[in-house]
């Protein structure tokens, strides 16, 4: 189980561990941020609006796509749609694992290299 997993609250462990967040959660004394980082759950097509909505705002989205994993034909037919729309917004799209997205808009790129892990 990755470190995603732990911070999302998914369990694969019994040494799982419950971390309180709460402490980080407010925002700083400088005011909101211009760019905010999404989370959004992909249950079915309908949500693409919104996520690609928010590309256009310029923020991070990061979707779950765990829910219609099983779903192959829907899944498929759902990536495509984000990667056609970010590919209009000239914005960035890569997986995290096997249940995360992330989608990023027109002045961000993903780097696709680890910076920690397994060195081959």
């Amino acid at each position: 189980m990755g470190i995603l997993d732990k911070l999302m609250g998914r369990s694969g462990d019994d040494d799982y561990v419950n971390i309180d967040l709460g402490q980080f959660e407010e925002v700083s004394a400088g005011g909101p941020s211009e760019i905010l980082v999404r989370m959004a759950e992909l249950n079915d097509i309908d949500i693409l609006p919104d996520i690609k909505m928010e590309i256009q705002k310029g923020n991070l989205v990061l979707v779950d796509i765990s829910p219609i994993r099983r779903e192959k034909d829907l899944l498929d037919e759902a990536i495509g749609e984000l990667k056609a729309a970010v590919e209009e917004l000239r914005g960035d799209i890569a997986g995290l694992g096997d249940n995360l997205v992330i989608v990023v808009p027109k002045r961000m790129r993903i780097d696709r290299e680890n910076i920690l892990g397994d060195e081959d």
